[in-house]
């Protein structure tokens, strides 16, 4: 799917018809969205500058490695890997302005967001977090491997100790490195859903009830069919079920692979409840606040 530039200022027109009259806002942000910040899985150039040792040793982009499991590297590989890639995304890669301006254009509305990204950019960019649903998790909790207990903690000291005992010949965290559970001794892991995740949850929960009878505006900001049951689909029964939604669906392919599409089409089901821009969230985002 691509849109011609009068289709696009179109979707943009109805985008903010639609924002202005509505009574409150769900943003769905997907990882297209920090793609659109600079912030992409797939941008081997960062890759290369930012993860020399994995480069070297064949690796291209860092969406190769997501879901990789256990047995398929050492224990120390895998940490060096964590602790390098977590050390990209949130000490290196700077807190994103087209964040920012997704919250200007948010300011007066009645908002929530859910997100699949781990990275913390709405954190980090002044987002209250009480109205911010981190769907999958961040990177900023560790937990025990052999689940001696439910508590997490911060692992920004753990990953610095990592960082420092990596061998880059080998690309190993020496074993003095690796995090340990302070409880057991057992391996640390990476814990995504820290223990605030659920209370997190419910609020989403009540959120979406409160706005079952309202005027509600779903925006889609760069999801795909990565996790769609995180986003996509549960974004596209609320506009089927909700009596007064309305779908707005932003996406495009990714900048290093322009030939791929952003799959930002809508269901044929939704017609009159739901629309689809193709276009990239950052041209989006800055079209609204330029339009506010």
């Amino acid at each position: 799917m691509s849109m011609s530039a009068q289709e696009a200022d179109r979707g943009i027109r109805i985008l903010k018809e639609r924002l202005d009259a509505c009574d409150a806002v769900l943003v769905g942000a997907g990882a297209g969205l920090s793609a659109a910040a600079g912030l992409s899985y797939f941008d081997g150039e960062a890759f290369r500058k930012y993860y020399p040792d994995m480069y070297r040793l064949g690796w291209h982009y860092p969406y190769e490695l997501v879901g990789r499991r256990d047995d398929e590297w050492t224990r120390g590989r895998k940490w060096a890997y964590w602790a390098t890639h977590i050390h990209y995304v949130r000490d290196v890669f700077p807190a994103a302005e087209l964040y920012r301006k997704l919250l200007r254009v948010l300011d007066g509305h009645d908002w929530f967001v859910v997100t699949s990204n781990c990275d913390r950019q709405f954190f980090r960019n002044g987002f209250p977090m009480e109205r911010v649903f981190e769907y999958q998790g961040n990177y900023d909790n560790m937990g025990c491997s052999a689940h001696c207990t439910t508590h997490t903690w911060d692992d920004h000291d753990a990953l610095q100790r990592v960082l420092a005992n990596i061998d880059h010949e080998t690309f190993e965290c020496r074993e003095e490195g690796i995090p340990k559970c302070p409880y057991c001794g057992a391996d640390a892991e990476i814990c995504f859903r820290g223990e605030d995740w659920q209370q997190n949850a419910d609020r989403y929960v009540r959120f979406l009830e409160q706005a079952r009878d309202r005027k509600l505006l779903l925006i889609e900001l760069g999801v795909g069919y990565n996790t769609p049951g995180v986003i996509r689909w549960p974004f596209e029964n609320i506009a089927a079920e909700f009596p007064d939604a309305f779908l707005v669906r932003v996406n495009t392919g990714y900048v290093q692979y322009p030939d791929r599409t952003g799959f930002p089409q809508v269901p044929g089901s939704l017609a009159g409840k739901a629309a689809a821009i193709d276009m990239d969230a950052a041209a989006v985002i800055g079209a609204l606040e330029a339009r506010a």
